[in-house]
């Protein structure tokens, strides 16, 4: 019997480490955890919310071209999982606010999507919503590889 891998969320810090590697703090670890997904090692998930956060930071950011970014969500679109945030993440986001309202619509959306581990180098997104549910672990992007990796 096949053993299912690990489904990781992709927190938009985490995307914008990939997008905009430039002088963010976890690019290398992140792109590393990319490419185990890209390779099947790992399952990836990603909110479509994310990407419109990321692409609105990249277009702040100077040297990050739309074109650019499109490319970089065009490629990811073939071996991530993109779903929608909807009315359900929202709701139980709503109920169980922790004080930050995207991240728990994130959480959210992690677990409605089943995800085992929740990457964001976001230390409040973990304070807040790292104990909402023992059978989901926080991570950043490093300490992520290092525990693959160890």
């Amino acid at each position: 019997m096949e053993q299912r891998r690990i489904k990781v969320f992709l927190d938009t810090n985490v995307l914008l480490d990939v997008i905009c590697p430039e002088n963010r703090p976890f690019s290398a670890a992140s792109a590393t955890v990319v490419k185990a997904i890209k390779e099947g090692f790992l399952e990836g998930e990603l909110s479509t919310q994310s990407i419109v956060d990321a692409a609105y930071v990249a277009s702040q950011t100077e040297g990050h071209m739309v074109e650019g970014f499109r490319a970089k969500i065009e490629e990811l679109f073939r071996f991530i999982n993109i779903d929608s945030m909807g009315y359900e993440n929202v709701l139980m986001a709503v109920r169980e606010c922790t004080g930050d309202f995207e991240d728990d619509v994130h959480f959210a959306f992690a677990y409605n999507t089943g995800c085992d581990v929740v990457l964001t180098g976001d230390k409040d997104f973990r304070s807040r919503c790292g104990k909402k549910n023992p059978n989901i672990q926080f991570f950043t992007p490093q300490e992520f590889v290092d525990k693959l990796t160890s």
